[in-house]
């Protein structure tokens, strides 16, 4: 089945070379029933499935390979691409870009090179589909190829994924010298070739100090797309990284760095989360966050290994896999929906909204049920995994060893802290876009979108709420591979039972809270008013919070932490008409380590720009003088 699925997807190319978006959409459908089925059997079964290709042009046998681990991230794959361009099929009709026409074939191309990832186990071949996902991923982003600004970001990401790509490389080159095989299944990942792998993985994945991609490409690329590369193929970092650590041994002090370095991301991304003012720069930057408490998980699996606390390891591993899951479900629900107050407003700047629950009263509440679910509120998916995660944490203020007792309680403080974060984050990207009074005139007028544009999102809505209510169905999901990770049922049977416990408290706080509701419609007459506002009789918007006004508080304390240049205007005479002031925070990462390195390599390269003259003559003579010298090094010649 596997197999017919990736020969439906290859066929997907056919209609996309005509853009054909429907018959894409529906192939890529049927392409995605054979996949979810084929990996469902080997997720579900213990036994991985391997499968022999031998090439007559090539001298190698290509080997696929599923195991669990490759079964569980294909199914979310199979699952997550054809809701992507159900949604996908509709927003291209409604926003063509310039680079319509090859999208949907790079698109393809990305989903067949995720797959290839999962499945090969050759170290050239795996590195080809790797770099195939990068570049198809990169020309896929240039939707509107003529805007500048897509280019530059689009550009951007084409390098932070080489400089990922070129890591990998040296760590499989590491590997291949120790092992003097191609193939790394089974193999032991050890010394400098683990850590290679783990940072060019993190490149994918999004971790610090490797994130800055992720803000940059997202702005710029349709949101279909932004919502498969932060829903599903930063999921192939996770992938890799899970590899690497269940096929090495790690000592306790490496797995303190690795845990030091989620914590940072997590808290990285949701102070940014909290100060951006751009919508799909803010979920952007609260993907990095989701990442970082995933990595939270993946190290308490680890360190639960290594101080002998089995609990502490299923807790963990349990959290980080439905985290993922979970992931994968709201962040693209809200990327999509990003895209229908895109169509609605044609901005993406929160400033410039407002007061959209009026005339999108749908996506205004599909973005809801999305915030709740990334918040981590109760009834939502959110709360299971972190949950479990924090669970994992608590457990560390049970050993006996000092060194995990304090790695617990600064974990724990720092996981509340992001938590809260976050909620203030969503709760000001909501109030802000949806809450109020419309700042704009295409705001004030903005209509709801057709069916095709809340179908998605409305189905990822309610796979948020279902998981979240019934935490077992995700339990049921993540257990086989948990099982082959190295989690014993026992441990896996009782986080079933408190997650029933818990699904049952939750159950009946939804049917009491939907009863309250019914009464209060019946009892209480409700009367429209125009807000109040400060005396005022009728709202204006000027009177409204801003982003920055309404974090401006905690934007206080976490200002050493953040880049803010302060842009005014001189007062100019004794009366002055108006005065303006801006500021705006930046991310120190980016305004200043990256951008210093760019500048600094400008001007290293710059003295090698006189090569580049564009004289034939000079390109004949630096062949010849190449030539040369390779001739006296292969004679001999004393250099």
């Amino acid at each position: 089945m596997i197999c017919c699925g990736l020969i439906l997807l290859w066929l997907t190319l056919i209609p996309a070379l005509f853009r054909r978006s429907a018959l894409f959409t529906t192939m890529l459908w049927l392409a995605s029933v054979c996949l979810a089925f084929g990996f469902g059997r080997v997720l579900f079964s213990s036994a991985p499935q391997i499968c022999h290709l031998q090439l007559a042009t090539l001298p190698l046998a290509i080997q696929f390979e599923v195991d669990a681990l490759a079964a569980f991230f294909g199914c979310l794959f199979a699952l997550g691409f054809p809701l992507g361009m159900l949604y996908g099929h509709f927003y291209l009709k409604a926003h063509p870009g310039e680079g319509a026409g090859s999208h949907l074939f790079w698109l393809g191309i990305m989903m067949i090179s995720m797959f290839l990832v999962l499945l090969l186990r050759h170290i050239l071949l795996f590195l080809l589909a790797w770099e195939l996902m990068s570049l198809a991923s990169f020309f896929a982003i240039l939707f509107d190829r003529n805007n500048r600004q897509t280019r530059s970001n689009a550009l951007y990401y084409f390098v932070m994924m080489h400089l990922g790509a070129a890591v990998l490389l040296c760590g499989f080159a590491l590997l291949y010298l120790n092992t003097g095989s191609f193939s790394f299944r089974n193999l032991v990942f050890a010394g400098l070739a683990k850590w290679l792998l783990i940072i060019g993985f993190a490149f994918k994945a999004g971790f610090f100090p490797f994130y800055s991609w992720l803000p940059k490409a997202h702005p710029v690329a349709p949101s279909h797309l932004s919502g498969l590369m932060s829903g599903l193929m930063i999921k192939t970092g996770i992938f890799g990284i899970i590899l690497v650590l269940f096929r090495s041994e790690w000592q306790a002090i490496e797995l303190y760095i690795l845990l030091a370095v989620s914590l940072i991301t997590a808290f990285n991304g949701v102070i940014h989360a909290l100060t951006e003012t751009n919508l799909k720069r803010c979920l952007a930057y609260s993907s990095i966050e989701n990442i970082g408490l995933i990595g939270v998980g993946l190290c308490f699996w680890q360190l639960g290994i290594l101080f002998a606390n089995p609990l502490m390891s299923a807790l963990g591993l349990a959290g980080a896999l439905l985290h993922t899951l979970f992931h994968s479900t709201f962040k693209p629900l809200l990327f999509y929906l990003s895209g229908n107050i895109l169509l609605a407003t044609h901005s993406l700047e929160i400033d410039s909204l407002g007061g959209l629950h009026k005339n999108l009263n749908y996506t205004s509440k599909l973005f809801l049920l999305g915030s709740l679910s990334i918040s981590a509120l109760p009834m939502f998916s959110g709360f299971i995994s972190e949950f479990s995660i924090l669970g994992a944490i608590l457990l560390g203020f049970n050993s006996h060893s000092l060194a995990s007792t304090l790695c617990s309680v600064v974990t724990g403080g720092v996981f509340a802290f992001v938590s809260a974060l976050v909620l203030i984050a969503f709760t000001k990207l909501y109030s802000i876009v949806f809450s109020g009074e419309a700042r704009s005139e295409a705001a004030s007028k903005a209509k709801e979108h057709p069916l095709g544009l809340l179908l998605s999102p409305a189905i990822l809505a309610l796979l948020s709420l279902v998981l979240g209510l019934f935490g077992k169905l995700g339990l049921a999901f993540v257990s086989p591979l948990c099982i082959t990770l190295g989690i014993s049922q026992s441990q896996l049977v009782g986080l079933g039972g408190l997650l029933r416990g818990i699904s049952l408290i939750l159950v009946l706080l939804l049917l009491v809270s939907v009863i309250l509701f019914l009464l209060k419609s019946r009892l209480v007459k409700h009367s429209r008013h125009s807000t109040w506002a400060c005396g005022y009789f009728k709202g204006s918007p000027k009177l409204q919070y801003t982003g920055m006004a309404y974090i401006n508080p905690l934007a206080y304390f976490l200002k050493p932490l953040l880049h803010s240049p302060k842009l005014h205007q001189e007062v100019q005479g004794y009366f002055p008409r108006e005065l303006n002031y801006r500021e705006e925070l930046f991310d120190y990462l980016d305004k200043g380590l990256i951008a210093s390195l760019c500048r600094w390599l400008g001007k290293f390269y710059g003295l090698f720009s006189g090569i580049q003259n564009g004289k034939t003559n000079s390109y004949i003579t630096y062949l010849l003088l190449a030539l040369l010298a390779l001739l006296f090094w292969v004679l001999g010649v004393p250099r």
